[in-house]
Parts: structure tokens; C-alpha cells; sequence
């Protein structure tokens, strides 16, 4: 802990004050180089935790960086937690702040010019980057369809905040004619992981297979499911079946990655990486700008996205976050057998994965540093 010590003196800003630019944020000695900032859309305490691990694991370097977490003030989660979480740190500099969006926001009206407009403006033009993490399911009517029984629908506020959001950067095909911000600046950095790389592509004009397990392979019961082979299944669902706390909530499965100027940057030579997925809906239609990257080993779920113009726009359906992955103490089951138990790191090296892993945050941060 002690590099990130050094690395991260961070405090809580109120959200009364405007988006954190660089002049009002730094607080160093007279003509040191100020931090640029990464935003991080639903900093719960979580995923503040997570951009900590891949710091502390030395996955990434976020040296000359400020995190910026930004909310919608209806969302669901308690954010005083974070507060709380930061503070408990006992910090004195600003180099993780939150800021909270007050203005309103209705699912009217999200592809198209509204009172977040100004807001998604300001943090644009005052970052390099900004994250969009996982989470529950996305409301199907944003994206012009009725709700399966299969879709459980917790935290709309939030989706309505991160999708006008992602339009404002990138347009899409419900408002021809709105100008993507990133327009100004096509190397801006935009990443998503899970239900951001959805987000990314519902804001885009995409549309989602709301439940793979029913709408890609035909199967209505969690036996079916499992009695799939390893790369068919996106998430655990031994957890409906065994009352076992230890089990992991998501899936262990293999990834096919097409040829592509992306790809070459991971050095995959054809390999295909084991990775960490917790999800149940996926990509259907492609949003307007975006191509398919990677798949399930049959084809049939997409796995990673890229933009065609803004080439550091990209999402993967995976948990490449995920901190327990490269932890080597903590262990997990997937099914209810003691013989089971692994970490995420053993799942990593066992698989030859951990290298894939290690090169995504490199490329990540080779990518954030050429802004």
C-alpha cells in the first residue's frame, strides 16, 4: 500500500461546486504541472476501490491524474458512502473528488439536446477520459422495445444520466443531426465495461438481446444452462440452485478476438484469453459507428466493440476491473465443490490469461497518456 500512498492523496468535494477544472482543483507549489482528470461515472465505493486495486497491483499508472467520480443525483445508491469511504482515508489533497449532477433528466428526451447538455459539455472539455462501469439491466424502452420477464429494471436514473451522456459524445441514428462532442477531440478516451459497453451501444442507436440464455439459445431452465459447455455460460447460475455464499456470481469462459489494428496492440497471435463475465443480456444490433471486436467462442455473443472513428472508444462485455482477479489470497467456487475453490489470479495463470489482462491496462494507459 505504501506506492499508492504516494500515488493517491485524495479527499471528497462537495457537489456544490462546478465541475472540477484543473485551475480550481490543484493545490501544489506554484508552477507544478497540474492533474489532468479521468472521470469515473457511479463512483460507488466499489469501483472507487477498483481503480485503487489496478493502481496498487502496478496494472496501471494513474501518476499525473485526478479521478473525478461523477453522479446523477437520483440515482439509487447512497453516495454519502463514498464520501464516507474517501474520508476514512484520512487524506488532505484533492486527487479523487465527486461531483453530483443536479440538473434534470428525462428519458424523453436523452438523444438530444436537454438540461444535462451544458453539464456533459463541462466535463468533456475539462478531462482526458471517462469510465462506464457495470451494473443491472437497462430500461429495453431506451432503446424502442417492451420489457422481457427476464429484465429486472433497478436503477433507471442512472441509465438515463450515462446514455444522454454517451450520446453527447458520440451521436448516434435517433439525432442525425446533433454534433458528437467528440467531434473536438476524437482521441478522447471512452471506455466501458459490462453494462457500460451496452450503454455505449443502446446510446449509439443499438439494441440488446435482453436475456442470452432464453433469446440466443432457446433455454428456460437453470439445469439446461449449466449442462452447457463452460463458454455458453456468462454468469454462475449454480448461485439459484445452491445457498452457498462462497460461490462466484459470475463465469470463467474463453474469448475470440477478430483481426484488427486493436487486437495487434494486445499481441493475441490467436489466442483466445479466459476472462470474468457477470451478465445476462447482451448486444444485438450494432449502435451506429460501432464493430464487434470480439465474440463467445460460438459466435453468437458480442464481447467487445470499437468505434470506427474514435478509435480509444471501446467496450468489452468482460470484468477486466474486477479486483478480485488479481488477488492471491482470496478464493471463490463455482459450483458447490470444495475441490473448486481457486483465486482469480490461479484462474488467470492457470488459463495463460494473466499476460492478456496485464497488456488490456498497459494498452489502457498507453492510450490515456497519448491524450
Amino acid at each position: 500500500m505504501k506506492k499508492l500512498l504516494k500515488l493517491f492523496i485524495l479527499c471528497v468535494l462537495l457537489a456544490v461546486f462546478p465541475f472540477l477544472s484543473q485551475a480550481q482543483s490543484g493545490k501544489g507549489m506554484p508552477g507544478e504541472e497540474k492533474a489532468q482528470n479521468l472521470v469515473l461515472t457511479h463512483p460507488t465505493v466499489s469501483n472507487l476501490r477498483t481503480m485503487i486495486n489496478l493502481v496498487d497491483k502496478e496494472l496501471i499508472s494513474l501518476e499525473g491524474f485526478r479521478l473525478v467520480g461523477v453522479y446523477h443525483h437520483h440515482e439509487r445508491y447512497d453516495y454519502s458512502r463514498s464520501r464516507q469511504f474517501l474520508d476514512t482515508l484520512g487524506y488532505v489533497d484533492c486527487d479523487i473528488v465527486l461531483r453530483e449532477i443536479t440538473d434534470t433528466i428525462h428519458p424523453e428526451v436523452l438523444y438530444g439536446k436537454n438540461e444535462l447538455s451544458d453539464d456533459y459539455r463541462t466535463i468533456f472539455r475539462q478531462s482526458s477520459g471517462v469510465i462506464f462501469f457495470g451494473g443491472p439491466d437497462l430500461p429495453p424502452e431506451v432503446y424502442g422495445e417492451q420489457t422481457s420477464l427476464y429484465t429486472s429494471i433497478y436503477d433507471p436514473f442512472r441509465h438515463y444520466f450515462e446514455l444522454s451522456f454517451l450520446h453527447h459524445l458520440l451521436g448516434g441514428s435517433q439525432q442525425s443531426g446533433m454534433r458528437p462532442l467528440m467531434q473536438n477531440n476524437p482521441g478522447y478516451l471512452v471506455y466501458g465495461f459490462c453494462l457500460g459497453m451496452q450503454t455505449m451501444n443502446v446510446a449509439t442507436g443499438g439494441t440488446l438481446v435482453q436475456d442470452i440464455p432464453s433469446g440466443i439459445y432457446n433455454l428456460r431452465y437453470v439445469e439446461e444452462i449449466l449442462r452447457l459447455d463452460r463458454d455458453r455460460i456468462h454468469r454462475n447460475y449454480n448461485r439459484a440452485i445452491h445457498v452457498d455464499e462462497d460461490l462466484i456470481s459470475g463465469s470463467f469462459h474463453s474469448v475470440h478476438f477478430s483481426q484488427s489494428p486493436y487486437t495487434s496492440r494486445l499481441a493475441l497471435d490467436g489466442f483466445h484469453p479466459v476472462v470474468y463475465s457477470n451478465h445476462h443480456q447482451a448486444v444485438d444490433e450494432p449502435g451506429r459507428g460501432f464493430q464487434v471486436t470480439a465474440t463467445s467462442m460460438d459466435g453468437k455473443v458480442v464481447e467487445g466493440i470499437i468505434h470506427e472513428r474514435y478509435d480509444n472508444v471501446i467496450g468489452v462485455q468482460f470484468h477486466p476491473e474486477a479486483y478480485f482477479l488479481y488477488d492471491t489470497t482470496r478464493t471463490f467456487r463455482i459450483a458447490g465443490d470444495d475441490t473448486l475453490s481457486f483465486t482469480g489470479w490461479e484462474m488467470l495463470e492457470k488459463t495463460r490469461s494473466l499476460e492478456f489482462h496485464k497488456k488490456y491496462w498497459k494498452d489502457f494507459e498507453r492510450r490515456l497518456r497519448e491524450q
